[in-house]
C-alpha cells in the first residue's frame, strides 16, 4: 500500500444488493414508473379540481373524476382536455368560461361548479347549452373538431347524470 491509507489493496469490494426474486430489472423499472405515475396525476386531479370545483362538495368533485375516467382523456387545469394517448387535444366550454371570466374581470374562476350540487348541475347545463348553440358567426367545424365536441359531450353528459343521481338521492 504504497501511500494509499483507507483501501482495500485488492481495490474496492462491492457488496452485492438483496434483490426481489423472479423480477427483472425492466419489470422494477416499470413497477417505480407506474408508481411514479399514479402520484403525479393524483396531484394534477388535485390541482384541476382545485382550479374549477374549489367549494364543491366532495360528492362533485368525485362524480367530475368518475365521467373524466368513464370518457378518457384528462382535462388539464386551464380547461384542455387530452386524449389519453396526448395526440390530441381541445379547449373545452369549461375552459372557455374561465377565459370569459377573466376577461370580464371576474378572477373568482376556481369556482366554476360553484358549491353545491344544484350549481354544478346549472354551470354542466350551460356548458352544453353553449356546444349546441355556438356563437354567431363561429367558423364552421372540421370532423376532427365535432369529433372532440361529441367526446367533450358525452363528459359533461355523463357528469350531468352523475349530479342527477346525486341530487335526487339528496331529495329523498
Amino acid at each position: 500500500m504504497s501511500g494509499v491509507t483507507g483501501y482495500f489493496p485488492t481495490g474496492y469490494t462491492n457488496k452485492p444488493q438483496k434483490t426481489e426474486t423472479g423480477k427483472t430489472f425492466a419489470d422494477i423499472v416499470n413497477q417505480k414508473a407506474a408508481e411514479a405515475d399514479k402520484e403525479v396525476k393524483g396531484k394534477e386531479t388535485s390541482r384541476v379540481l382545485d382550479s374549477i370545483a374549489e367549494h364543491a362538495p366532495e360528492e362533485v368533485r368525485q362524480a367530475f373524476l368518475e365521467a373524466e375516467k368513464e370518457t378518457g382523456g384528462i382535462i388539464t387545469v386551464f380547461g384542455l382536455w387530452i386524449s389519453n394517448d396526448g395526440k390530441q387535444s381541445y379547449m373545452t366550454q369549461m375552459g372557455i368560461e374561465r377565459f370569459v371570466r377573466g376577461y370580464h374581470g371576474d378572477y373568482n374562476q376556481s369556482d366554476l361548479l360553484g358549491t353545491s350540487v344544484g350549481s354544478a348541475i346549472s354551470a354542466v347545463r350551460k356548458w352544453i347549452y353553449d356546444l349546441d348553440h355556438p356563437l354567431p358567426g363561429s367558423p364552421a367545424k372540421s370532423m376532427e373538431e365535432r369529433k372532440l365536441i361529441a367526446i367533450e359531450r358525452a363528459f359533461y353528459e355523463s357528469f350531468l347524470d352523475k349530479l342527477r343521481k346525486l341530487s335526487d338521492r339528496g331529495m329523498k
